[in-house]
């Protein structure tokens, strides 16, 4: 069945329309590799790949089954060893959409999650995917009407690709369902192999209501998916309140590395705390606004990056600002200063209704 699978992702790699490469491939430390997603217009989350005693758990699935399936055709370059576990951080649908891909490369692995993600997915999923896909289609007609518009070649071939490439997204999600969790935790879960020990620990509220991290004790890598990685954090489905409590939880696991779900490996626990701090400072600069009756496009205009401690420091928010530009399918910022200070907007109005949530 492996084997069958494999063959057809080829296939389907031999496509005009598809792309062989979609992720870099890095040993971080011994048995454990990260994916790094390149920049696409439909983006996929990174993957990390744990290379057990005789089998393989990777961490989660990216947007789409043929996402899946490239990364396991690639990763056969370095290891022949089956899938064994499948894990997902959380519910959103970069992270999740390639779950059902794995059924069918590995039918007999498990899939697991938080106990909340697994509601998540099963609750708003559809839902949530349907209104997903509808943006992804008016955001290939752009695409096409940008391309027709185009003042030079580069721009032309950059929407063009941008469409046609979100075209074969939609076609290949067209009878798309998703694959449920058959293996979930409230707190710790511990896979006990001859290779290494993994722990998949849940701590609280953060990027999501559900999210989980994946730490090997004997490697010191952590896998974060969305709660720590290498973008500023999206607080659309946030608790801004809680997230920085429950980064500081995931101090208690001695790691030297992380990666995340999105940018580059982080070679730091730094990040960590400075993520926290900044979501800290943000939400409380945003509740104070609220309370004195501003609007988001006054708090946009007050919050600033030199107006927060935790970004004008330099450091992470000048690391952010790099991996924003670096991984940016359309460039829609030329200069890190740039993409802080549009980034900063977008979180700045997300923190504005997630102070709401429950």
């Amino acid at each position: 069945m492996e084997r069958a699978v494999l063959r057809a992702a080829q296939a389907r790699a031999q496509a005009p329309t598809a792309r062989q490469d979609l992720f870099d491939i890095t040993k971080v430390a011994d048995g454990v590799y990260a994916a790094i997603a390149r920049p696409a217009p439909v983006i996929n989350c990174n993957a990390v790949i744990f290379e057990n005693a005789n089998d393989l758990l990777i961490v989660d699935t990216h947007s789409k089954p043929s996402a899946a399936a490239a990364l396991v055709a690639q990763f056969r370059g370095i290891t022949s060893k089956p899938v064994r576990y499948v894990v997902n951080t959380h519910f959103h649908f970069d992270h999740v959409g390639g779950s059902p891909q794995y059924r069918k490369i590995a039918p007999q692995s498990d899939l697991i999650s938080s106990t909340v993600t697994r509601g998540l997915i099963a609750d708003s999923g559809g839902d949530r995917f349907k209104g997903a896909v509808e943006a992804f289609r008016k955001g290939a007609d752009e695409a096409e009407r940008q391309a027709a518009a185009a003042k030079t070649p580069r721009e032309r071939e950059h929407y063009r690709r941008t469409a046609v490439e979100t075209r074969a997204f939609l076609a290949e999600m067209q009878n798309y369902a998703f694959e449920l969790p058959n293996i979930t935790f409230d707190r710790n879960l511990v896979i006990h192999d001859k290779a290494h020990e993994l722990h998949l620990v849940f701590r609280g509220r953060g990027h999501t209501a559900g999210d989980i991290v994946v730490f090997c004790p004997d490697k010191k890598v952590m896998a974060s998916g969305d709660l720590l990685h290498g973008f500023l954090p999206y607080i659309g489905d946030g608790y801004p309140r809680e997230w920085p409590r429950t980064l500081r939880t995931l101090a208690e696991f001695p790691f030297e590395y992380v990666v995340g779900g999105h940018g580059d490996v982080q070679h730091t626990r730094e990040r960590l705390t400075e993520e926290a701090a900044f979501i800290e400072e943000l939400a409380e600069a945003v509740a104070q606004g609220k309370q004195q009756g501003r609007t988001v496009e006054q708090l946009q205009a007050a919050i600033t990056p030199a107006t927060l401690k935790s970004l004008a420091s330099g450091g992470w928010g000048q690391y952010i600002a790099e991996q924003t530009v670096q991984f940016d399918w359309d460039a829609a910022f030329s200069t890190p200063a740039e993409a802080l200070a549009g980034g900063l907007k977008g979180s700045i109005a997300a923190t504005f209704k997630a102070l709401e949530r429950a």
